[in-house]
């Protein structure tokens, strides 16, 4: 697993990476960044990272191989999605 923080310019917004939220128990969540609707939810997931109830990962599809990746820069993530206004 990769850390997104270390990683150059990840593509937070890139439609093809796929987010995933991980609770305390171990339930898995696909969570959905597609358009403007899924604001509210990324919202909704941002605060619970945030406040260290859930995990935040996603996967980075490339041409030959995918990349797992924590994220671990909440504010590069906001920022990305403009969650910062919301």
């Amino acid at each position: 697993m990769r850390s997104a923080k270390e990683t150059e310019n990840f593509p937070y917004s890139m439609k093809t990476v796929c987010y995933f939220e991980v609770d305390e128990q171990g339930n898995l969540s696909k969570v959905y960044h597609k358009n403007k609707s899924d604001l509210q939810k990324l919202l909704e997931v941002y605060h619970r990272v945030n406040n260290n109830k859930t995990k935040l990962y996603a996967v980075w599809p490339g041409s030959w191989s995918s990349d797992l990746f924590i994220i671990d820069d909440l504010d590069a993530f906001a920022q990305a999605f403009n969650l910062v206004n919301l």
